[in-house]
């Protein structure tokens, strides 16, 4: 409980998690691994810093609190539980319990190459019926890239690797907080260029961030790269780079997920059936198998 304690100083919120062990930082949130005792499993604890009330902040820990709620997809990551630890009772903080996925996320994976053709469509088949989900329960993820995507094991021997899309923290819903007009939200090299532009997003943002995954995924490197600037400016003036040496119909619906133009952009639907067919006839150069995750948590 060492590290945990430097980082937590309470064992156990609402007397049923027990917090084991710390995983990461992010802006305005810290996520450990914890048991619950109530129901004997682990699960991934999200627990966000105080905010005072009436902040922008609290709204968003509200809003993904509510957009958590209403989705419920094996491959986005599941919210078992939602509280406010009062340990400290002048700084309460909201916490979300969330399902705890044993694997590397994609930007851990692809520390070590590019993957196999075969592994990316399945990756992309799972990921696009997730936002084909999302999309349908009117939630625009807003920052789908690697980091976000967890790989969750579950097989010994790495048979199947389920793609599950994390932290929907600046997901954007019908009902719930509004794009940043006249701002980018979201990560500077996975932007669409509409997203860059600090426009409105509908379903074809996702998209656009999805090619770009992908291609990563195909290369391992991103697109877009460099300073933030740099990054997010250079997709309003090219297309990424799509391999040549990739069989023509990959290249066909990689180079329309990453249009520029928003019409040229295919449907969800019509993704997920081409990356099934391609996974299911094992299609590529590559006929190695999938990568195997190591143990690990994220959210």
């Amino acid at each position: 409980m060492s590290e945990t304690a430097s980082h937590h100083p309470y064992s156990v919120l609402r007397d049923r998690y027990r917090i084991e062990a710390f995983v990461g930082k992010g802006g305005m949130a810290s996520v450990y691994r914890a048991h619950d005792q109530m129901l004997g499993r682990d699960v991934a604890v999200k627990l966000f810093e105080p905010a005072p009330s009436n902040t922008e902040e609290l709204a968003r820990q509200h809003h993904e609190l509510a957009v958590l709620a209403s989705l419920n997809h094996p491959s986005l990551v599941t919210l078992h539980d939602a509280g406010i630890d009062r340990t400290d009772p002048e700084n309460p903080r909201r916490f979300l319990v969330l399902e705890l996925v044993e694997g590397k996320n994609l930007k851990e994976a692809l520390d070590d190459g590019p993957l196999p053709l075969r592994q990316v469509a399945q990756l992309a088949f799972d990921l696009a019926e997730g936002l084909e989900y999302a999309h349908h329960h009117g939630v625009v993820h807003r920052d789908v890239k690697p980091a976000n995507i967890l790989l969750a094991e579950y097989s010994q021997h790495g048979v199947r690797t389920r793609a599950k899309l994390a932290d929907f923290g600046i997901a954007q819903s019908r009902n719930g907080l509004p794009a940043s007009g006249g701002s980018a939200t979201g990560t500077a090299a996975y932007l669409s260029p509409e997203q860059a532009r600090g426009e409105l997003l509908g379903p074809a943002s996702d998209v656009y961030s999805l090619g770009l995954v992908l291609l990563e995924c195909l290369s391992g490197t991103p697109s877009f790269s460099g300073p933030k600037l740099q990054a997010a400016m250079a997709r309003l003036l090219d297309d990424p780079e799509v391999p040549d040496d990739l069989p023509v119909d990959w290249r066909i619906v990689l180079t329309g997920m990453t249009s520029r133009a928003i019409a040229d952009r295919p449907a969800l639907n019509e993704i997920i059936v081409f990356f099934r067919d391609a996974f299911a006839a094992g299609s590529g150069r590559h006929g190695a198998p999938e990568a195997t995750a190591s143990p690990g948590v994220g959210t």
